[in-house]
């Protein structure tokens, strides 16, 4: 009998909470209040108690009306109640002037405070200069003007139908409403003030979705000529102009990347400089998007209203200065996969991932946290999201179409990349073995042009003086020992070749006899140094070929080898014929510059002077 009782209690409170959910409000006032908060101006009111002063040019019969408008109006004002300032601060002034204000705002009413945090103060102006406004006419205005400046918002006149007589019309400049407040405009005033409003107003937004707000849109686009094909298709006019945009925006932030790149060295510097100026760019098109929006679908009439692109530029900037630092934590993201993900599926995935989970992640977080921070009076813009989560899901497909999109064009980038990688490993195989061939080549070359140049000058010996010609022979074989011992070898020390410059112009010498002389000076510091094989041989033969056997006289050869700062200079001088133009290719010195090449690059040099000494001249680094 107990569990009986429990049920029935149970199912009492269900049905009286689920009828309070599925309440219908009534048509009057609600319909209206919702066609006062459309898209372009939502309802506005004062959070504070109103404490009014009068100032200026006004009569006692002005205060005592005044007087009895505000007992009036605070009859209907449950949240908040107005009265006369006595002791408190005013904070609603109202200014009887005789001429229009020539600084300042001119209009009629002038409410301060944050738009959907409800107005802080008020000035309203009442203008004794209309023409046929008496001072009795004035003061029928007087309920109607205050009364409109508790509550921001017009009804979306002339986009829906002709309207009622009501103070929430539109009204035009200075102009004193002669319009009075009537028992609706009561109703609507009432229910904003009461407790409660923000709820019902969201329920409201939903009831009638199609009876008002589908109208009004509708409206907006009948007004601007529906048969118009860019008001039909506002976007398809927009696309171009934005792509535009978009590309030539891309353009500037590649020439400013490029630009910062040669200046500044630091990546995450760059990262961060370059990723401000592209959101820059974005909220740029973005605003001028919502611009370009509003120029082709608003009525002229209302046109007005495209003040509020101040709203986007603030709005966008804020999102966009929101999501800067959320670009650092994606790029080192975006980094370390690349760095420690080698499989590309993988990769490809954690790219997919980082690129629409994470920003979803952030912005669910966001979400929340703006949404329990919101007031009640703000509240009504997400009720749609509390009660079914289209944006959240609008949101999740959008981000999950670009992570698509980026995992894909991702996954032929590293594709590519990969085989960029594999086809300059493969290539830089080759270009080593390719000098491993030339280099073998290259001293192979040496070897048969000395033998060639040893042999004739043995056979030129032989019929004149055997002894000589034993001693060259013998010079010869010592050469060939050095060679073949160091058959698989790319370096031999400083002084090993010296030995054998020393041994190659001792068998010069036997065939020059005393018209040959040569000194040999080495720091004794470089004796170990490690240089190419045959480097130096080749340089003192030229001397011989193209100098000393040219020269009638006494020939000198001069081999200096030094260390200046962290180069090794090689130099050989003779006292013969200066140098032609084409030395290289006419003295058999090009298969040195090959060797230089090979070895070190563009990091040695080899240079040749005629004054004031014939020499030829060889730069290498201190180590290979």
């Amino acid at each position: 009998m107990k569990k009986l009782r429990y049920l029935l209690v149970f199912l009492i409170l269900g049905t009286t909470c689920f009828s309070q959910d599925h309440e219908k409000l009534p048509t009057k006032p609600w319909k209206e209040i919702v066609e006062m908060n459309n898209d372009y101006q939502q309802i506005t009111k004062w959070d504070n108690d109103i404490y009014v002063s009068l100032e200026g040019n006004y009569t006692a019969e002005d205060s005592i009306t005044i007087g009895n408008i505000l007992k009036k109006l605070d009859t209907l004002t449950e949240t908040i109640s107005i009265q006369f300032s006595k002791s408190e601060k005013p904070n609603f002034k109202i200014k009887f002037l005789d001429a229009v204000l020539k600084e300042g705002n001119s209009y009629t009413t002038s409410r301060f405070g944050y738009q959907g945090q409800g107005y802080s103060s008020c000035e309203l102006y009442i203008y004794k200069i209309d023409e046929g406004d008496t001072d009795l006419d004035i003061r029928k205005s007087l309920e109607s003007r205050i009364a409109k400046a508790l509550v921001g918002g017009t009804f979306a006149y002339p986009l829906i139908e002709e309207k009622r007589n009501s103070i929430f019309n539109l009204m035009i400049a200075l102009s004193n409403s002669k319009i009075p407040l009537n028992d609706e405009d009561k109703a609507i005033i009432e229910e904003v003030y009461k407790k409660g409003f923000e709820e019902k107003l969201a329920k409201a937004q939903n009831q009638f979705k199609d009876s008002v707000i589908k109208k009004i849109e509708e409206g907006r686009i009948l007004r601007r000529d529906g048969s118009l094909w860019w008001v039909k298709n506002p976007v398809a006019i927009i696309f171009l102009p934005a792509l535009i945009l978009v590309l030539l925006g891309l353009f500037f932030i590649h020439k400013i990347n490029k630009s910062i790149n040669i200046k500044i060295k630091k990546d995450w510097l760059q990262f961060g400089i370059v990723a401000a100026i592209a959101l820059l760019f974005a909220d740029i098109i973005i605003v001028l998007y919502n611009y370009l929006y509003d120029l082709l679908t608003i009525p002229v009439e209302y046109q007005y209203t495209r003040i509020i692109i101040k709203d986007s530029i603030l709005s966008t900037s804020l999102l966009l200065a929101i999501l800067f630092p959320f670009l650092y934590l994606f790029r080192f993201i975006e980094l370390k996969i690349q760095k420690t993900v080698k499989n590309l599926f993988a990769k490809t995935g954690l790219i997919f991932l980082s690129t629409g989970f994470l920003p979803f992640g952030c912005f669910l977080i966001f979400f929340f946290i703006f949404n329990n921070a919101l007031s009640d009076q703000e509240n009504y813009l997400f009720g749609k999201y509390q009660q079914n989560y289209l944006a959240l899901s609008q949101v999740f497909l959008f981000l999950m179409a670009i992570a698509s999109l980026r995992a894909l064009i991702g996954y032929f980038i590293f594709k590519e990349r990969n085989l960029m990688i594999e086809n300059e490993t493969k290539l830089a195989n080759l270009r080593e073995l390719k000098a491993k061939a030339e280099l073998k080549s290259l001293q192979s070359q040496i070897n048969p042009h000395f033998l060639y140049n040893s042999l004739n000058s043995i056979a030129s010996l032989a019929p004149i003086d055997a002894q000589k010609t034993q001693k060259m022979a013998h010079s010869l074989s010592d050469l060939f020992k050095y060679s073949i011992n160091r058959k698989d070898k790319k370096t031999s020390t400083v002084h090993d070749e010296v030995e054998m410059v020393k041994t190659y112009l001792d068998i010069e010498k036997i065939r020059f006899g005393d018209r040959l002389q040569f000194t040999v000076t080495v720091d004794k510091d470089l004796e170990n140094h490690e240089i190419p094989l045959f480097l130096i041989q080749p340089l003192v033969e030229n001397a011989v070929k193209h100098g000393i056997s040219r020269n009638e006289g006494i020939g000198k050869i001069d081999l200096k080898i030094a260390k200046e700062q962290n180069e090794i200079t090689i130099a050989v001088s003779d006292n013969g014929p200066d140098f032609p133009e084409g030395l290289l290719s006419g003295h058999g010195l090009q298969t040195v510059f090959d060797l230089l090449r090979l070895t070190y690059g563009d990091k040695a040099t080899l240079n040749w002077t005629n004054t004031p000494e014939k020499m030829i001249i060889i730069t290498i680094p201190e180590s290979i």
